[in-house]
């Protein structure tokens, strides 16, 4: 399974130090970093000079995160672009497959309607030669459609200028990344001999057969006026890699917070009553519970009030910035994990059913039209030497033949099976069935699921609004009520073959999720606003 194409488990325990004090080597902040660390043995953190460390560390943070954002944005533009020229493209090659599937049924139709009727006025030659005209002109169409299929190439694949600075279509060779992020590939993850980049070559060498020391094998399309479908689509695939690549700094990061994250600041509401603050939004009431902050942020809000500058307001101001900013990154680590197992669903999964189908499917199809023509060809050659009875029995073979064909093309429509080779995936949490600890989401990504949206007059969990949802509006063409569907959905161990629909259904409730997740932002947003 291609290491950066499969999602990876992202559960509470996966946070190390090696790779919290690597991202603070990356963000220069080594320093700092070991500073505040000694002052919290030493219960001396809430200082000047250590409230300044800490604004200083969640500035470098801050820093990351937006540059990790800047390039999922532009290979997003990339993406986005490559995806317009493939669905170009197969428009294109669609609508000419059908004029040649018309051809063929029209010759048919009408070399077949016109033999019977030379028949019936007895004139047995020229319906002999309509028959080995049709039988000529289908195996001819049916060859060069199949010709067209390799040779046909998309064209005018080179980015406008008018998108210049938004596309470039350069090669996916991991430069031209933020500063950040290209040290943050340069360096070695903790337990590895090599470069992430190094990494990535290699994984890309032995998954693709990519050799990325040439240039000239990493797809790019700057310069080119045309490109085939497969060599468009080798260009997402390393694009969609690099990109679930470079979100895995997002862990690092939030593990770095967690590193420097003070033993007072996670004790919250002591009594474990709701504290509500007076003005603000339903949303920024449920971060602050969420975080366990409810009893700081209410304090600032009487200092702010009160217009006192005093280092007590500093101290919450940026313990409050501190909380927001990991709960942002628990949030969005877990969007990066969806991110990831939405790509290798569609990328590699549903791309390998859909291939394989089609594949089969025009094999069929061309050995249905070849057979009836070749056999069209000798019944005509048959019929012109006066052997009729012998003509006639190619045309009952062609006819059988024909009937086993069809009676296959549509059992290959299913698509056929994969096996598993993925772990339990997102889903599996959601949809309540018990995976194991190291496929959950962290406790706060789960608390925030299991917790109930503000406006909601039900009393029902984000879980359930969700799954009600899902069932209520038939979201999926599989009954969600049936134990094996969740299983197949979630991956779980139990689930041993992927079909096209399955992977179609799990696509679905994988955006779903995604959304869900991602409406946090909002609501840190609002207490962001509310602290200010």
């Amino acid at each position: 399974m291609p290491q950066c194409l499969a999602y990876r488990a992202i559960g509470h325990v996966g946070y190390s130090q090696e790779e919290a004090l690597q991202a603070a080597e990356i963000l220069g902040i080594q320093e700092p970093v070991k500073q505040l660390l000694a002052a919290q043995t030493l219960s001396v953190s809430n200082s000047d000079e250590n409230l300044f460390k800490r604004s200083l560390v969640l500035r470098k943070i801050l820093r990351g995160v937006l540059e990790v954002r800047q390039t999922c944005n532009k290979i997003d533009f990339e993406l986005a672009y490559t995806y317009d020229v493939v669905q170009k493209e197969e428009r294109r090659e669609s609508f000419i497959n059908a004029l040649f599937n018309l051809a063929v049924f029209a010759q048919l139709s009408a070399f077949y309607t016109m033999e019977p009727y030379f028949r019936l006025q007895k004139d047995f030659a020229t319906s002999a030669i309509f028959t080995t005209t049709s039988g000529s002109l289908g195996t001819t169409i049916t060859t060069l459609s199949k010709l067209h299929g390799k040779v046909a190439k998309a064209s005018h694949v080179a980015p406008l200028r008018i998108l210049e600075g938004m596309v470039d279509g350069g090669p996916v060779d991991t430069t031209g990344l933020p500063p950040l992020l290209t040290t943050y590939l340069d360096a070695k993850a903790p337990n590895s001999m090599i470069s992430r980049r190094e990494e990535l070559f290699q994984m890309w060498k032995n998954s693709y057969h990519i050799d990325a020391s040439n240039v000239e094998n990493l797809c790019s399309i700057a310069n080119k006026n045309k490109a085939s479908i497969h060599y468009l689509n080798s260009r997402i695939l390393l694009l969609w890699s690099l990109h679930t690549f470079v979100q895995d700094f997002d862990r690092d990061l939030l593990a770095l917070l967690k590193l420097l994250k003070r033993p007072d600041s996670q004790n919250g509401n002591a009594s474990g009553d709701k504290v509500i603050a007076t003005g603000y939004t339903d949303g920024a009431n449920e971060v602050a519970q969420l975080l366990k902050i409810q009893l700081q942020v209410d304090e600032l809000e009487r200092l702010r009030k009160s217009k006192v500058e005093s280092a007590r307001r500093d101290e919450l101001e940026i313990l409050v910035l501190e909380s927001t900013l990991e709960g942002a990154l628990e949030l969005q680590v877990a969007s990066d994990k969806v991110d990831e197992e939405l790509n290798y669903n569609h990328h590699v999964i549903l791309a390998q059913l859909l291939e394989t189908r089609a594949r089969w499917l025009q094999y069929n199809y061309n050995l249905n039209f070849l057979q009836s023509g070749i056999l069209g060809i000798i019944a005509g050659r048959l019929y012109l030497s006066r052997i009729s009875f012998a003509g006639d029995q190619m045309f009952v073979v062609a006819g059988s033949n024909g009937s086993c064909l069809t009676a296959m093309a549509m059992l290959e429509t299913h698509g056929g099976w994969r096996k598993v080779d993925t772990s339990p995936n997102s889903l599996a949490e959601v949809l309540n069935l018990h995976p194991p600890t190291e496929y959950r989401f962290s406790p706060f990504v789960s608390s925030f699921l299991n917790d109930c949206p503000p406006g909601s007059m039900d009393g029902k969990s984000r879980r359930e609004i969700l799954n009600d949802v899902w069932k209520k509006n038939k979201v999926t063409t599989a009954n969600l009520n049936r134990p094996k569907t969740l299983n197949a959905l979630a991956s779980m161990e139990t689930h041993k073959y992927d079909t096209i629909k399955q992977v179609t259904n799990r696509l679905i409730l994988l955006h779903s999720l995604k959304k869900e997740l991602e409406s946090f932002q909002f609501e840190t947003l609002d207490l962001l606003r509310a602290t200010e």
